[in-house]
């Protein structure tokens, strides 16, 4: 009898294990999403925000005084883009290569350029200087992809 409550209990114990490691796996799974797509928006963040700038420029639309507004969002989301991929967090058919978090230091050069160049870039606006926004915005530009070649998957990849 004590044989057979050993083998229940020891089931018992195996079931409650994998229920709870399927949890576990489940959370860390979500926990990736949540990671990735957090990253997403700050990056997005960043291309609208200088997606923005550039259509006042290149359009010539009468928001001049928009630039500074825009100038500001994308240096306040250029502080995000390290931090937000401490974590490594990968998923199928995302857009981050795993050499972020291989060579974490030149990563973390290429994303403080983009921070340089984004003070910049606000420096230029407060000046109401559409010419120094004009290269403020070519070498934000010029930041992003110099990350995005080494660190981010091509485009033309699916």
């Amino acid at each position: 009898m004590s044989n057979k409550f050993f083998r229940s209990a020891l089931s018992f114990a195996c079931a409650c294990s994998m229920v709870w490691s399927s949890a576990a796996f489940a959370e860390d799974a979500e926990d990736v999403e949540a990671y990735v797509e957090y990253r997403e928006k700050v990056m997005k963040n960043i291309g609208s925000q200088s997606g923005a700038i550039g259509d006042i420029l290149k359009n010539k639309l009468p928001y001049n005084d928009h630039i500074l507004v825009h100038a500001k969002g994308l240096q306040a989301a250029s502080r995000l883009v390290m931090p937000a991929f401490k974590k490594k967090a990968m998923k199928e058919g995302g857009d981050a290569k795993a050499e972020i978090w291989q060579k974490w230091d030149k990563y973390v050069v290429a994303a403080r350029k983009l921070e340089v160049a984004s003070d910049k870039l606000v420096a230029a606006a407060e000046k109401g200087d559409m010419k120094a926004v004009g290269a403020a915005m070519r070498e934000v530009g010029g930041s992003c992809g110099n990350c995005h070649k080494p660190f981010r998957m091509p485009k033309d990849r699916k």
